[in-house]
């Protein structure tokens, strides 16, 4: 009698836990904040660089993936990088979820280690970040809430790992005094060819210079 009941508790724990693994896996898509390894990047310069004036790159990143994305768009333009961070590290999955979730709902975001004070030498902004609870790291909107672009072209971009939400549309109403045009999202990108990841960059770029 006694194995059975073991028996029977040990499918009632298993039968617990799926829940909670679907959940914790569905939040780590959602956040696609597996790392990327990435070879040396070689753009020549002759061949792939896009002249938009004076760039600026803006972005925040927890994995890795936008640090990716921000790099390869410095490089093709020939921007400046600037990263944002935060004063106290976030923690590692899955904690970092749950503080998220609370500083989304209370608005109470990140102290920064630091922000730009001056966006007039700029031609060009981008401005990236991951996607996290399907609007942007709360980290962006620390930055965005400091800043003032005081008319200057703002581009956004975000990674994701399938559904960038409200992103573009949130980043917009917090972008103070930004001429913001059309963003782009990049899903996946630690499972992305790197030859892909740099043909859809360019696409983008020449897309923009056309506008």
């Amino acid at each position: 009698m006694s194995r059975n009941k073991s028996k029977i508790l040990r499918v009632l724990l298993v039968l617990a836990l799926i829940p909670v693994l679907i959940l914790t896996g569905w939040i780590t898509w959602s956040f696609h904040t597996v790392p990327v390894q990435r070879p040396p990047r070689d753009f020549p310069a002759s061949a792939s660089l896009y002249d938009f004036g004076n760039v600026l790159v803006v972005y925040y990143s927890f994995g890795g993936n936008t640090a990716e994305v921000a790099g390869r768009i410095r490089d093709m333009t020939g921007g400046s990088l600037f990263e944002i961070e935060t004063q106290k590290p976030y923690p590692s999955a899955p904690a970092i979820y749950i503080v998220s979730r609370s500083e989304l709902k209370n608005g109470n975001f990140p102290a920064l280690k630091g922000t730009v004070d001056d966006f007039s030498p700029y031609d060009i902004i981008f401005v990236g970040a991951p996607t996290w609870w399907f609007t942007a790291a709360t980290p962006l909107f620390s930055f965005l809430s400091k800043a003032d672009f005081k008319g200057k072209t703002v581009v956004p971009f975000a990674t994701d790992g399938g559904n960038y939400g409200n992103f573009f549309v949130d980043f917009a109403k917090e972008a103070r005094n930004a001429n913001v045009v059309q963003g782009i999202s990049f899903t996946s990108v630690s499972k992305t060819d790197v030859s892909v990841l740099d043909q859809k960059i360019s696409a983008w770029l020449e897309e923009l210079k056309r506008e």
